[in-house]
């Protein structure tokens, strides 16, 4: 079948400039299978030669090694199907595109091993069909132990509620299966996926397949992973020849997906549609039993319920994974199509249950029907229970610490709650009755005091240094304190005269020049000013 694509070739460049000049950006082409008498419009542009392509290749676009699919140089990963960019190696010729590598499934395993609704089953038998593959899924499911329970002898042992026999999704969890088949031969690739119902489902059904030895679909062991986000992309332009390769989330029936392989299709079987809640079993209480087991019983029975109450409620909100979730969104914005309510009335109705939970502390006296938080008489203990859950007025004066406090010390006072224990020093009353130890550490005695040192004007860069070491003014330096203590005096030598000679130290520097300014600094200072200013304009000069 023809690609609907075509080149044309001109004697030379000038003709073909001419050609597109007169004519762009379309073409009319009259024969049999134009549409009306005008013709079949088609578009015109230049082509690239091969060298062309080489080089826009070169300047760092990169071929996923999984999918053969050229990315541009600013994706670090595949936008298909998310594997890492390779790193840079030897190429093969310009303008020939790498050899493709066969698709086993592995490239659609998560990175991260993140959880996720869909577990991938790669190793599977060319035999193994959708029914198969369902039923070998269904070995992860929760073991039903109340067909053997009833069985079961007086006085036999119970099963440990936290072995593998209690691992597993819940029954009736998985939605689909979806094999992966070649969209030419329509044969297995052999691998597949499992849609189940919530996350929670399928973590369990991880659980459940590391308590195996071997997991194996009709006798081959096979290797389960959860899957990516690029596994699944939506098809923006859905037609009649494609249709037979899509297939639609199951939340979502207007939007369609399809497997990223263009050369694979995946078929699915839907194993279950809703979650039944399992009913819990009656029981009745039979003639001569006691207190102690009618009892137990009722806990049992209650228990039950809870969990048929919680495994209805996940029935009816079926969870979406995170990449169908994202693909949801994109449509519903493409399309104008109006997010649904339904998430904002479970968190309506979630904040509702959260403000009418009763609170941890409870400021009731069962024995006097009243609430000490807000002084309030009431008839009954179920009226009190209202009260806490549903009061304004009691949600209000939770707030107020000085009520809470006053609550809370009538409630220690009639002995609802025990007195919260005070601290006791017992060291303290062990010293007072037996004194100190012998291997007690006492306060070191302070150090004899020093004449005051004569203030400094202005402390060196050298002194500051030394007092964030611990070192003080009139103290020797190191450790222990018994290096030097006087500053290092500078030696004033006489010009041009050696270290060594006779008669060329003059003297303390700072002598010497008490001597030549006659106590006088500020005269010293200016001098030396002076002459170097001098020297300065001298070297201008």
């Amino acid at each position: 079948m023809s690609r609907q694509l075509g080149f044309l070739r001109f004697r030379s460049l000038n003709h073909s400039r001419s050609f597109v000049e007169q004519n762009f950006p379309t073409i009319y082409l009259c024969g049999p299978s134009a549409q009306d008498d005008r013709g079949t419009k088609v578009r015109i542009a230049y082509s690239r030669e091969k060298e062309d392509r080489a080089k826009a290749r070169a300047e760092g676009d990169w071929t996923c090694k999984m999918c053969s699919i050229v990315n541009y140089s600013t994706r670090n990963k595949c936008f298909r199907c998310q594997a890492p960019r390779p790193d840079a190696g030897p190429t093969g010729p310009p303008g020939i595109a790498p050899p493709r590598v066969k698709n086993n499934g592995d490239n659609d395993a998560a990175p991260e091993n993140q959880p996720s609704q869909f577990l991938l089953f790669r190793g599977l038998e060319t035999s193994v069909t959708e029914e198969l593959l369902a039923k070998g899924v269904a070995k992860l499911y929760r073991p039903n132990t109340e067909g053997t329970s009833t069985s079961q002898k007086k006085g036999a042992k119970v099963a440990s509620t936290t072995g593998d026999a209690n691992l597993g999704a819940r029954e009736g969890s998985i939605r689909r299966v979806l094999l992966v088949r070649d969209r030419r031969s329509n044969e297995s690739w052999r691998y597949g996926f499992a849609e189940f119902a919530t996350i929670q489902d399928a973590q369990a059904a991880v659980s459940r397949l590391h308590s195996f030895e071997k997991f194996t679909i009709s006798s081959r062991p096979v290797m389960v992973t959860y899957i990516h986000a690029g596994v699944f992309v939506p098809v923006m332009n859905p037609s009649a020849s494609n249709e037979r390769f899509t297939f639609s989330p199951l939340s979502n029936p207007a939007m369609k997906l399809m497997y990223w392989d263009e050369d694979a299709y995946v078929t699915e079987l839907t194993v279950s549609t809703e979650v039944e809640p399992q009913q819990a079993p009656k029981t009745e209480k039979p003639a001569g039993q006691t207190d102690v087991k009618a009892k137990d019983a009722a806990d049992k029975a209650k228990k039950r319920k809870a969990d048929a109450a919680s495994s209805a409620s996940g029935a009816k909100k079926m969870a979406m994974p995170s990449h169908l979730q994202f693909w949801s969104n994109r449509h519903a914005e493409l399309h104008g199509i109006k997010k649904d309510t339904d998430d904002k009335g479970s968190d309506d109705q979630a904040s509702s249950d959260t403000a009418a939970a009763p609170p941890r502390q409870s400021y009731a006296d069962p024995n006097r029907n009243c609430c000490y938080l807000c002084m309030r008489q009431f008839k009954t203990t179920a009226e009190v229970n209202r009260h806490e859950r549903q009061s304004q007025l009691h949600r209000g004066n939770l707030q107020n610490d000085e009520v809470v406090t006053r609550a809370t010390n009538k409630l220690i006072k009639h002995g609802i709650i025990p007195q919260p224990p005070e601290y006791r020093d017992r060291a303290r009353e062990r010293r007072q009755a037996f004194g100190r130890s012998k291997n007690a550490t006492t306060k070191p005695a302070p150090p004899p005091e020093r004449e005051p040192s004569p203030p400094v004007e202005a402390a060196s860069k050298g002194a500051s240094l030394l007092s964030k070491m611990g070192w003080s003014a009139g103290t020797g330096l190191g450790a222990q304190g018994t290096g030097m203590t006087a500053p290092i005096t500078t030696e004033v030598y006489a010009q041009g005269v050696g270290l060594g000679a006779q008669g060329g130290k003059l003297g303390e520097a700072s002598e010497e020049a008490a001597r030549n300014t006659r106590n006088r600094y500020d005269e010293f200072l200016e001098k030396t000013r002076q002459t170097a200013r001098n020297r300065y304009e001298q070297l201008g000069k």
